[in-house]
């Protein structure tokens, strides 16, 4: 039988001002979120160099800014 693989999870909640915050979920302790300030699109391509792989985007009505959105991302731990 072929092993089951693990996935961190983390998301990324950002609103129309490009302002947000990224929480990253662990199994043994309390998420770590991290504001974000402006900027989203470096902290897009750092989530691709440390392994993340987007695998949801949906929208938030009750976060933030205007038309918030939460990106969804895992990887292999």
């Amino acid at each position: 039988m072929a092993e089951r693989t693990s996935w961190q999870y983390c998301q990324v909640e950002v609103g129309a001002d490009g302002m947000g915050v990224l929480r990253q979920f662990f199994t043994d302790r309390e998420p770590v979120e991290t504001a974000l300030h402006n900027n989203w699109p470096s902290m897009l391509a750092k989530l691709g160099q440390q392994g993340w792989e987007l695998v949801s985007v949906f929208p938030n009505e009750g976060g933030r800014g205007r038309n918030p959105l939460t990106y969804v991302f895992k990887r292999p731990l």
